[in-house]
């Protein structure tokens, strides 16, 4: 025994079961826990996996992203992509019912933003010489330009999943942002199957939907349909980049009645006064529609994307030189894009604009 601990049990007797109590204290107080246990907590623990494997149970998963499924059976566009074709060279892919268009509004002046389509057609009690009229659309690559249900012309694509023809109308059945799954046939946007009136005179006229996707079309692609399907046929449901679509049909115009540029190029009259800008359009129409009738131009030749360079119009900019010349420049205004510059003259002899090297 210490000195200490003797001279405390003299002054307040023997403390051994005093001490023993608190160091039975100090034990317990150390090593129970600091918290009582709860049914409650429990409860709630087991029903949360619960709760959430009802949900997915109960969650329709084609209206979501297939992929977490893993691999599955590929589309093969081989053999649908032979039979449009076919169909094409046939000239049986579409049946256009131009009386559609007759509602359409009437232009008198077709320029800026607009052209006319090269096909031309009647309709019934009119004997004039008609073309739909097509817009271009303005800031194509910054915005959504094009809605669901618009009518659109194309050029022919055959590079793509599934092919598009420049002498069919398209439909915009999706659009940026949308989610497309088209599978045996069954097309749904946005995980809801489409309601429209295209696709109740696909059932009805047994056209079948070629094509197989699963996936968020990006910022430039859109999802088209012809608008004018042959009875019983395949056609394909084509993503299509918007560089490839030419513009909306929009209105129609008269060989009789409608003042353009084009009109008078289609119908060999090309002797109106037209700005440069004009006559720089014309060249890429001329280009575009595969005509060639207007002489090769130098500055073309080693450009392959003349098509897009119509399309993107309203990224020019015109300024003039001087009386007998002008400058175009294309400004796209995003880093990593060229500019491009061409530069117009006056030719003295016929008075007309020409594209100089």
């Amino acid at each position: 025994m210490s000195d200490f601990k003797r001279k405390l049990d003299q002054m307040m007797g023997d403390t051994s079961k005093q001490e023993k109590r608190i160091k039975q204290r100090v034990h317990e107080r150390l090593w129970s826990p600091s918290k009582k246990f709860s049914w409650q907590v429990l409860f709630v623990t087991v029903a949360l996996p619960v709760v959430a494997l009802l949900l997915i149970l109960t969650i329709d998963p084609t209206n979501y992203l297939s992929s977490d499924k893993g691999p599955g059976n590929p589309y093969d566009p081989l053999d649908d992509l032979a039979q449009i074709s076919a169909l094409q060279k046939k000239k049986q892919l579409s049946a256009v019912d131009y009386e559609e268009f007759a509602a359409l509004p009437h232009f008198d002046q077709v320029d800026g933003l607009y052209y006319v389509d090269k096909e031309t057609f009647s309709l019934k009690g009119n004997s004039e010489a008609m073309h739909t009229v097509i817009e271009r659309k303005a800031n194509l690559f910054d915005e959504v330009v094009y809605e669901a249900g618009d009518i659109v012309r194309t050029m022919t694509n055959t590079t793509s999943h599934l092919p598009t023809y420049m002498d069919a109308y398209y439909e915009v059945i999706a659009v940026p942002g949308d989610r497309v799954v088209l599978k045996n046939g069954q097309l749904k946007v946005n995980g809801k199957p489409l309601p429209s009136e295209i696709m109740d005179r696909y059932e009805k006229q047994g056209v079948t939907i070629a094509g197989g996707y699963d996936q968020l079309l990006n910022a430039r692609e859109y999802l088209l349909l012809n608008h004018f399907p042959a009875s019983k046929t395949v056609q394909g449901a084509t993503i299509t980049p918007v560089h490839k679509i030419y513009g909306q049909v929009v209105g129609v115009a008269t060989e009789e009645r409608t003042h353009s540029i084009y009109m008078d190029y289609l119908s060999g009259q090309l002797t109106g006064e037209y700005t440069p800008e004009q006559y720089f359009d014309l060249y890429l129409y001329d280009d575009l529609l595969g005509f060639d009738n207007l002489p090769e131009i130098p500055a073309f030749t080693q450009i392959s994307r003349l098509g897009e360079l119509f399309l993107e119009s309203s990224y020019r900019k015109v300024a003039p030189v001087s009386e007998n010349e002008v400058e175009i420049r294309y400004q796209y205004g995003r880093e990593g894009v060229a500019e491009q510059a061409f530069t117009m003259n006056r030719d003295a002899g016929s008075e007309r604009w020409v594209i100089q090297e």
